[in-house]
């Protein structure tokens, strides 16, 4: 038994079980609440960073399946009346059943395949003193900008975007390692600070809302450095958390205007400089209304919740169209393993085509939006209701072999956890379409872990206080 796994669950068990009497869905209620303690209890672990990534990882899956359950239990409103769509309403209770049940046996195939060696590790096991906090977060640096730079050129070079894309994860490795340092030794913790600070804020001036992926890499840290849960402790985090969720709020009354001055209407392309963007942002940070956040809530919730299109695609599936029998799978794999030069009629990724087939919405694509069906949704059509379940049981233990390679075959630990941190952003992808979680999954494996010891040997010198050969 996880002891601080339970202690947390038995502290939010009576407020959850009051929530769950008074609203509107109750089996349902207690359904996640089940799903969430079998996360807790199979990866909530202090003072590791590798499970904690995992943890948080798996936590983002389960807020996508359920968090208009908690809000529904909160504001007294039943799924049917918090979707969009109005389509297969009923069907909506049936998705989120599945999903968690899903989401069960995915960690467990998870689990099995990491618990063994990875489970019991601790900071305090693995840390290496030869490595310097300033270092480390000078290279974080380097590398955000360097990759910010390369970027640009991606549109030149045909293939680099994919490459620079898997690599470029390594920096939140980097990343979690500066937060830990510093907090282990208690160094340079002001410099750490400020780079969280700067992080976010240009992240809340770009395109994308990449300010939360470090607030999010910062909790993975947070987690890894502290002893034990107590009072004090739940409640930075909590303060943390409503600050992460005030920063969505504000993120989301603004980020449709703001889109569409940065791209000057022409999609997801930045046309304009970012002095211009920041004073953009600035307006109209001046001109946000309490109303305009009590819309930005709806909203909020509609991006993170992601089991309507599997509700629709319950009425559809077998009935009009029937189960894949394992071909979205094998697509998804195969379709890497293709190079276009070599298959030049290869067809090209589009969520929305591949979402409206199955969902017979008519949803706009093209380019201009794009919409996922979500990787469970692929099981369910390809397997049925209850076959999906071993397969999402062995979906998850595909992803513990790579991350056991990865422990296994690297140098040191401090890079293992630089190579398995990226997971986070692999695994935390309860929306996105099986083509994009296998292809996200092999494009980072492939390059990284063929090229490790170079990385290695070329690189780990910068991160040392002192030169070890």
């Amino acid at each position: 038994m996880n002891k601080e796994a339970s202690r947390i669950i038995s502290f939010l068990v009576i407020p959850w079980l009051l929530l769950a009497i008074i609203g509107p869905h109750f089996m349902s209620s207690l359904l996640a609440f089940f799903s969430l303690s079998v996360v807790f209890q199979l990866f909530f672990r202090l003072r590791n960073p590798i499970y904690a990534t995992l943890f948080f990882a798996l936590l983002f899956q389960w807020l996508a399946i359920n968090i208009k359950i908690v809000y529904g239990n909160i504001s007294g409103l039943p799924l049917e009346e918090q979707f969009s769509f109005y389509q297969n309403i009923y069907r909506l209770y049936d998705a989120n059943a599945i999903s968690n049940i899903g989401l069960i046996c995915f960690s467990l195939g998870l689990y099995w395949m990491t618990n063994k060696k990875m489970s019991g590790l601790t900071i305090d096991k693995i840390i290496d003193s030869s490595y310097s906090v300033r270092k480390i977060l000078i290279c974080y640096l380097i590398l955000t900008f360097g990759f910010s730079f390369l970027f640009i050129l991606k549109n030149y070079i045909p293939g680099l975007n994919t490459i620079l894309m898997a690599f470029s994860k390594l920096k939140w490795g980097v990343f979690i390692w500066a937060f830990v340092y510093a907090n282990y030794y208690k160094r340079d913790l002001k410099l750490l600070y400020i780079v969280i600070l700067v992080e976010v804020l240009i992240g809340f001036t770009g395109y994308f809302s990449s300010f939360k992926d470090i607030i999010i890499i910062a909790f993975i840290g947070m987690l890894s450095v502290v002893y034990q849960i107590d009072m004090s402790k739940l409640f930075k985090f909590l303060m943390l958390g409503i600050a992460t969720l005030m920063l969505g709020l504000v993120w989301t009354s603004v980020k449709m205007e703001f889109r569409d001055y940065l791209s000057g209407g022409g999609g997801q392309r930045v046309v304009v400089s970012q002095s211009d963007g920041v004073n953009k942002m600035i307006s109209l940070l001046e001109e946000l209304t309490l109303e305009d956040m009590e819309d930005a809530v709806d909203d909020l919730l509609d991006r993170i919740s992601y089991i309507e299109f599997f509700s629709i695609t319950l009425d559809n599936v077998p009935d009009r169209i029937p189960h894949q029998n394992g071909e979205i799978f094998s697509n998804a794999v195969s379709f890497y393993f293709k190079p276009r030069i070599f298959f030049p009629n290869k067809g090209v990724i589009d969520d929305s085509e591949h979402t409206n087939k199955y969902t017979m919405l008519g949803l706009v694509g093209g380019g201009k939006a794009s919409h996922s069906i979500g990787y469970m949704t692929d099981a369910y059509i390809d397997f049925g209701p209850i076959n999906m379940f071993p397969f999402l049981a062995f979906l998850g233990a595909i992803f513990g072999y790579v991350i056991n390679l990865f422990f296994n075959k690297s140098k040191t630990m401090f890079w293992a956890v630089i190579f398995i941190t990226p997971f986070y952003f692999l695994i935390s992808v309860y929306s996105f379409n099986m083509i994009k979680v296998m292809g996200n999954m092999i494009t980072y494996f492939v390059p990284v872990f063929l090229l490790r010891n170079l990385l290695y040997k070329y690189f780990d010198k910068y991160f040392r206080s002192v030169n070890t050969n």
